[in-house]
C-alpha cells in the first residue's frame, strides 16, 4: 500500500510540474494555449497568462479557466515562459526578466524579427527557444519553424515539440537565419492568400457571380486545387500547364498575369518581408 501511494505522489509531482506561462495574449497565444488545453498535454491551472489589455485575459480566464497573473508573478510561476508581444515591445520587458529566471526556465519566443541573442541580452538567460509559427495554428492546421540555443533545457524542447505539434506541424532549424525567411513565406503567407482569395471572389462578382456563388467557388477551387497538388506527384508547375491550354480561357488569363509580372510581384514581396523582418531584429 505504501508503494502505491508513493508511486501516485510521484506521478502527480511530474504532472504537475510543468506550468506555462503567456506574456501577451492575443490570438496566437490563445491558438498555442487551445491546442495545450484539447492535447491534454496539460490542464488549464497549469497555464498562466499576462496582457496589457485586461479585457483580453479576462476573455482567456472565462473562456479557458487559466490564471490570470502580472508579468512578475507570472515568471515566478513558470517553467516555459512564451513571449507573444509585439516585436516592437520587446525591450520593455527587459525590467521583468533580467536575471529573473533560473535552470529550471525557459524562454519562447515567437516574435518576427527578434533573435536569439537580443533574448538572451534583456534576460541575461541562455536557456531560449524562438518559433515562428503562423495563424492557420488557430484551427490546429499551422506550421512552426524553430530554433534552440544549446544550453536549453532538453526537457522544455521536448515539451515545445509537443505543444508545436499541438497546433500543427513544426520543423525544427539549427541556422537562426532560416527562422527569418520562414517568417517572410509561412509565417506571413497567410495574409498573401488572404488577398488572393479577396480578389478572386471580388473579381467573380464583378463579373455578375453572386456574392455567396463567388465565395463558394472560389473555397473550393482553392481547396481541390491544394489537395491536388498535395497528392500529386507533378511540379506546381506542370499542374499549372495541365490547365492552361492554347488559345483557351486559362491561357488569356495567365496572359494578363505575366504580363503584369505577377510571380515578379510574389517574389518582390516576400523579399520584402524578409528585409522587414531583417530590421526588426536590429
Amino acid at each position: 500500500m505504501l508503494r502505491r501511494i508513493k508511486l501516485y505522489q510521484n506521478l502527480i509531482i511530474k504532472q504537475n510540474k510543468m506550468k506555462i506561462g503567456f506574456i501577451g495574449s492575443g490570438k496566437m497565444a490563445e491558438a498555442i494555449l487551445s491546442g495545450i488545453l484539447d492535447s491534454k498535454i496539460m490542464s488549464s491551472r497549469d497555464i498562466y497568462c499576462s496582457d496589457i489589455n485586461i479585457d483580453r485575459t479576462e476573455y482567456l480566464k472565462n473562456k479557458y479557466e487559466v490564471s490570470i497573473f502580472n508579468n512578475t508573478k507570472l515568471i515566478e510561476k513558470c517553467n516555459l515562459i512564451f513571449l507573444c508581444v509585439k516585436p516592437q515591445d520587446i525591450k520593455k520587458l527587459k525590467m521583468d526578466l533580467f536575471n529573473k529566471l533560473n535552470n529550471q526556465q525557459t524562454l519562447i519566443s515567437i516574435l518576427a524579427g527578434i533573435k536569439i541573442s537580443t533574448l538572451i541580452d534583456i534576460s541575461n538567460h541562455e536557456s531560449v527557444i524562438r518559433v515562428m509559427p503562423n495563424t492557420p495554428a488557430q484551427i490546429k492546421n499551422g506550421v512552426s519553424v524553430w530554433s534552440s540555443t544549446t544550453q536549453t533545457n532538453k526537457e522544455h524542447i521536448d515539451e515545445t515539440k509537443k505543444i508545436l505539434n499541438s497546433i500543427g506541424q513544426q520543423y525544427q532549424v539549427d541556422d537562426e537565419q532560416i527562422i527569418e525567411m520562414a517568417t517572410a513565406l509561412s509565417a506571413s503567407g497567410p495574409a498573401y492568400l488572404f488577398y488572393f482569395i479577396e480578389s478572386l471572389i471580388e473579381s467573380g462578382q464583378k463579373i455578375g457571380l453572386s456574392d455567396e456563388l463567388a465565395h463558394n467557388l472560389t473555397i473550393q477551387m482553392l481547396k481541390g486545387s491544394l489537395n491536388l497538388y498535395e497528392f500529386s506527384k507533378e511540379s506546381a508547375e506542370q499542374l499549372r500547364k495541365n490547365v492552361t491550354s492554347p488559345g483557351g480561357t486559362t491561357e488569356a488569363a495567365m496572359n494578363v498575369l505575366n504580363n503584369k509580372k505577377f510571380k515578379d510581384i510574389i517574389i518582390e514581396a516576400v523579399d520584402s518581408a524578409h528585409k522587414r523582418g531583417l530590421e526588426l531584429g536590429e
